[in-house]
């Protein structure tokens, strides 16, 4: 009786011990895309969605700058016609823009090197 209760407990703590490594193994932007609270839309200084989100909003954004690229992030839930975000942007080559749906599809972009980005809003569904 004792021999199973120790081969349950040293099981339970394999099992314990597999589970954090897991969670410390997983990669640090992947995480960092997922600071972005609910019902927001963040963008990140940075193209690898590292650390906290630099600015983030329930409503529209207007006049971002970044010299180290930016990742934008909609998690955004389900509200019909205002639930995917649309943004625009340019930087030395012209302009840039996209429209984000809300998870799980593709809700998140990067955009490489300076980047000013001029609005990002709400809006209904992507166009095709």
């Amino acid at each position: 009786m004792f021999t199973n209760l120790r081969r349950t407990a040293v099981g339970a703590v394999a099992a314990a011990t597999l589970a954090v490594t897991a969670l410390a193994a997983s990669p640090s932007a992947s995480a960092a895309e997922w600071d972005c609270p609910t019902y927001r839309v963040c963008v990140w200084n940075n193209s690898s969605f590292s650390g906290s989100p630099t600015w983030s909003s329930e409503g529209s954004m207007y006049g971002l700058w970044s010299g180290n690229g930016m990742s934008i992030k909609n998690n955004g839930r389900y509200h019909h016609g205002l639930d995917h975000v649309y943004w625009t942007g340019h930087n030395r080559y012209g302009t840039i823009s996209g429209c984000l749906h809300f998870p799980p599809d593709k809700s998140a972009t990067t955009i490489g090197g300076t980047f000013w980005l001029d609005s990002v809003t709400w809006g209904p569904e992507c166009p095709s």
